[in-house]
């Protein structure tokens, strides 16, 4: 009985370290990552053409 609440026991503990290294990982992968540019997601994109712009019908 006891030696399975220690298998149980040692697999939690496993999980909790594997979910804690990526945790950590996509932090550190997050401080790395160069910041985007304000502005140019707000932009509009530009027009091409390749949709004509609805009129009344």
């Amino acid at each position: 009985m006891l030696a399975r609440v220690w298998d149980v026991v040692k697999a939690t503990l496993a999980v909790s370290a594997l979910i804690a290294a990526a945790l950590v990982s996509a932090d550190k992968v997050d401080r790395q990552r160069t910041q985007p540019i304000i502005g140019a997601a707000l932009s509009e994109p530009a027009t091409t053409g390749a949709i004509a712009p609805s009129g009344n019908p």
